[in-house]
């Protein structure tokens, strides 16, 4: 029996590499890309800013309003307090989903580490809140302490004895345990369960998860899935080739797929051919496979290419314009944003682009050209060139 443990698994992060050690790779990059268009905060990332905010700021009305209204950060971080504070009766009402069964798996796991009634009903309780928004800690905490109290198979039969009955959070722990025991074929089986319409999406992310690459193979998962894992276990060169098949297969999406990969693992050369080699639809607005090449060719120093990118494949006239200013092409990245500006599939971004073209004369000296430009231009040349001269002690 293989064991199998949480949170584990090879492959390569490109985070550390489009710093200041990753760019003396290739050269210092001449755009710093900041937070470059199109990037959104992922609605977690948002939930979990938003909660902290109102604990900083003593809003618990709200948190609790937030909690009502499903926000599952705001349930989580609620019961934690609630826990701390001894709020038996609040907690009971924020795990009160009629889970019976996953709160007397958890009386029994957590009895020997709690320490009085209360005690363990709140512990339930915030673990109950916990696995239920699938918070990936409170799920390693569970399977570490059922194998410490060598009671992983008891569990495993716990939740197969009702398995029509069960709920997404069930499946979810159950599916963990099979793979952690080794019992790999009754995952299959859940898989291919059709009285559960998530059964499949579960166990091919959890196998994903654990870098389970057969098993994947085997139930004909998407390649872009199977990709994932591979590269999530240092197997690039088959990630790869994978999402090649499914490029030459003309699967939807494929390219931005394998762009992406490619990008991640810094193949800056392959990235590009496989860029050049994706159909061009100027009307698509989703898709930031151009930007993802061209801030890694200019991560390795190769801005020109990175230009090049940019002026065929946009529409980024920011990122552009900082590229061509960065290379002393200021006059170049001027009228890079004055065409944006005439653009209309721009309309909505003009304010800003007109700042972004204000700072950029700042900071390169040309504030005659500025003061001409806010006498007949946009509102954002005015309050740049009154910024400058208030930061310059001028008056005009």
């Amino acid at each position: 029996m293989s064991e199998v443990r949480m949170g584990e698994g090879g492959g390569s992060d490109r985070r550390a590499a489009t710093g200041p050690a990753g760019r003396e790779r290739g050269g210092q990059a001449s755009v710093d890309w900041g937070r470059w268009f199109p990037e959104r905060k992922s609605y977690d990332e948002w939930a979990r800013q938003h909660v902290q905010e109102l604990l900083d700021e003593g809003r618990i009305e709200e948190l609790r309003s937030a909690a009502r209204t499903g926000t599952v950060q705001a349930r989580a971080r609620l019961a934690e307090i609630y826990a701390e504070q001894g709020g038996i009766e609040q907690l009971r009402a924020l795990a009160g989903t009629g889970n019976k069964r996953l709160e007397r798996l958890l009386s029994d796991v957590l009895a020997d580490t709690t320490a009085g009634q209360d005690g363990l009903e709140a512990a339930v309780a915030v673990m109950k809140v916990r696995l239920e928004i699938q918070e990936k800690d409170a799920l390693d905490q569970l399977i570490e302490l059922l194998r410490a109290q060598e009671r992983t198979e008891e569990a495993i039969t716990f939740l197969q004895a009702r398995l029509e009955e069960s709920d997404y959070t069930e499946r979810h722990l159950l599916v963990h345990l099979l793979l952690v025991q080794g019992r790999v074929e009754e995952v299959r089986t859940m898989a291919d369960d059709s009285s559960c319409p998530y059964a499949r999406t579960l166990v091919t992310g959890v196998l994903a998860e654990h870098g389970r690459i057969e098993e994947l193979r085997a139930l004909g998962v998407h390649g872009f899935v199977l990709s994932h894992a591979l590269a999530g276990q240092g197997r690039v060169d088959e990630a790869i080739a994978v999402m090649q098949e499914c490029v030459e297969a003309d699967e939807q999406h494929a390219h931005d797929f394998l762009i992406k990969l490619l990008v991640e693992q810094g193949r800056a050369d392959q990235a590009l051919s496989a860029l050049e080699s994706r159909r061009h639809n100027p009307y698509e607005k989703t898709s930031t496979a151009s930007l993802d090449v061209a801030r890694l060719l200019d991560e390795q120093g190769r801005a020109e290419d990175a230009i090049r990118v940019l002026r065929t494949r946009g529409p980024a006239p920011r990122q552009l314009a900082a590229l061509l200013a960065a290379q002393g092409r200021t006059d170049e990245a001027v009228r890079v944003f004055d065409h944006a500006m005439a653009d209309p599939d721009h309309r909505f971004a003009v304010d800003e682009l007109a700042e972004a073209q204000a700072g950029l004369l700042v900071e390169h000296g040309r504030i005659d050209e500025l003061r001409t430009r806010a006498e007949t231009g946009q509102q954002a040349y005015r309050v740049r060139l009154a910024a400058y001269l208030a930061e310059a002690g001028r008056t005009g």
